[in-house]
């Protein structure tokens, strides 16, 4: 394509994230003065016929979408050096996974974000869509009036033969059915926000949603809500008297059982948040794995002049940020300062290995008379022997 086809109106493209096992990337871009967020294919995918199809896909099936409740998906364009990219309105805000891991929200507003969610879904329902991907990293509330955006619907990031994995991965929030590949319909949506239900819950931030929850994540779809307006009716209204008679009659019968019972439960409660903590945990670290790549490329050395001085607090913040709520636990605080170290280490080989490479170039070509005659003096000489020398000869001229 032509470099007159790109355009030129994206600046001040900052990298936010990399799916680590689709086929994206999201940045945050300027455009004419106002903040939009800009997806676009990682660098091995960009000329994959599939991934294009899929992401233009993805476009087409978001751009015609108008609910208060859904980012907006505002153009399709080619940006160079990225190719085909997706732009989205910008949500100042945060995920409702990180609410709801600090416990930022409290439980009526917890309530207004799930009513916003099923307003969202019955929307897209509405309109033949299944959102497919629905998990607490892609409900957005607002900083601002603390509203709901749901961002990533309806198209799989991944090739088919990658999307197994990555369900497997991902699977918390995944329907049964969509897991098994088998055909699907908005109920696996309500599997999803069941389970959201569930999240919210098991953190201790609200568990008046529990029997709701219930309803909504059993294995089998037809014992589901039958759509996501009954859902909602559910979180806002309550359940109805005879309901609340029928969950009497079987809270007597649990508590006759509760002696022996309990004790299980207990422990088996205990065993889920731990294993809740660790899947919470492995996605902190791969968030900032996933970040390793713009670093170094941030910190890229230039020339030889620059030196391998550099400040990354910056970054160090933003990456301790993610873990801090680990660091206050005996179980995670080593395995958190052990990532957090690999990640200054993974800059650092980077910057040494740019070093390293700038310096033997510089060597092999140099006409300084030391130089040369410390490379005659070689036999043979091997890119390793040069660089062994090369380090000599500059630590003579420091």
């Amino acid at each position: 394509m032509s470099e007159n086809n790109y355009s030129k109106d994206y600046t001040d493209l900052r990298l936010i994230h990399t799916s680590r096992y689709g086929n994206s990337r999201v940045f945050t871009a300027n455009y004419n003065g106002k903040k939009v967020i800009v997806k676009a294919l990682k660098k091995e995918c960009a000329d994959d016929a599939a991934c294009k199809a899929s992401l233009k896909q993805e476009f087409e099936t978001t751009s015609i979408l108008d609910n208060k409740y859904i980012r907006r998906a505002l153009d399709f364009v080619q940006i160079e050096g990225m190719g085909d990219c997706i732009v989205f309105e910008y949500v100042e805000g945060k995920s409702l996974a990180e609410h709801v891991r600090v416990g930022t929200l409290s439980e009526k507003q917890v309530k207004s974000v799930l009513a916003e969610v099923c307003e969202a879904l019955y929307y897209l329902h509405r309109n033949g869509i299944v959102h497919c991907n629905l998990n607490p990293d892609n409900i957005m509330v607002t900083a601002n009036d603390c509203r709901v955006k749901l961002i990533d619907i309806g198209v799989p990031e991944t090739k088919q033969e990658a999307d197994r994995e990555l369900l497997i991965k991902e699977m918390e929030f995944v329907a049964p059915e969509i897991i098994k590949g088998e055909d699907f319909d908005s109920r696996a949506d309500i599997y999803s926000i069941g389970k959201i239900m569930e999240f919210i819950g098991e953190r201790n931030i609200s568990k008046q949603f529990s029997a709701v929850a219930t309803h909504c994540t059993q294995f089998s779809r037809e014992q589901r809500f039958d759509n996501i307006s009954d859902v909602r009716s559910a979180i806002t209204k309550g359940h109805s008297f005879v309901k609340l008679i029928i969950v009497a009659v079987v809270l007597a019968i649990l508590a006759g059982l509760a002696v022996i019972y309990v004790p299980k439960i207990k422990a088996n409660v205990e065993k889920e948040r731990a294993e809740r903590l660790a899947v919470d945990f492995g996605r902190e670290v791969e968030k900032i794995q996933g970040q390793l790549p713009e670093l170094c490329e941030k910190y890229e050395m230039k020339s030889l002049g620059e030196g391998l001085k550099f400040d990354w607090s910056e970054d160090s913040l933003k990456m301790v940020e993610g873990l801090i709520q680990y660091l206050a636990l005996d179980e995670y605080k080593d395995k958190a300062l052990q990532a957090l170290q690999q990640e200054r280490e993974g800059i650092v080989r980077s910057r040494q290995a740019d070093f390293d490479r700038l310096l033997l170039d510089e060597f092999k070509t140099t006409t300084d008379s030391i130089a040369t005659k410390m490379r005659s003096a070689l036999v043979e000489p091997t890119d390793e022997m040069l660089l062994d020398e090369a380090k000599k000869w500059y630590g003579q001229r420091q």
